[in-house]
C-alpha cells in the first residue's frame, strides 16, 4: 500500500514537472488575461503561417495566388497593429516577455515571406 502511495505521488509529482516545463505555469494556477490576449495573438499568427504556406503550395501549382495572399497579408498588418496596441497595457512580466517573443517570431515571419 505504501508503495503504491509514493508511486502515485511520484507520478503525480512527474505530471506537474512535465506541465510547468511545457507551460511555464503550474496547473493549479489561472492565466492571467493579459496572457490570454498574448496566447490568442500567437495562435493568430499560427493561422497566418498555414495560410500563407497554404497560399505558396498553390503557387507551386501555377495557381494565381494575389487573391489567396490577400487575406495572410491583411490579418498580418492587424495582428502587428493590435500587438502595438497591447504591449503598453501589458503588466506581468510573464505577458510582457510572451508578447516580445511574439514579436521576434512576427518579424521572423516577415522575413521569410520576402
Amino acid at each position: 500500500m505504501n508503495r503504491l502511495l509514493l508511486i502515485l505521488l511520484l507520478l503525480g509529482a512527474a505530471a506537474t514537472g512535465a506541465y510547468y516545463a511545457s507551460t511555464g505555469r503550474l496547473p493549479w494556477t489561472a492565466v492571467a488575461p493579459e496572457e490570454a490576449e498574448v496566447a490568442a495573438l500567437k495562435e493568430e499568427l499560427q493561422l497566418i503561417r498555414q495560410q500563407w504556406k497554404q497560399a505558396g503550395r498553390a503557387g507551386a501549382l501555377g495557381v494565381d495566388t494575389s487573391s489567396i495572399t490577400d487575406g495572410p497579408l491583411a490579418k498580418l498588418e492587424h495582428l502587428e497593429k493590435s500587438l502595438a496596441e497591447l504591449l503598453p497595457k501589458l503588466k506581468t512580466v510573464e505577458a510582457k516577455n510572451q508578447a516580445t517573443q511574439l514579436r521576434r517570431d512576427l518579424a521572423s515571419f516577415k522575413s521569410e515571406m520576402r
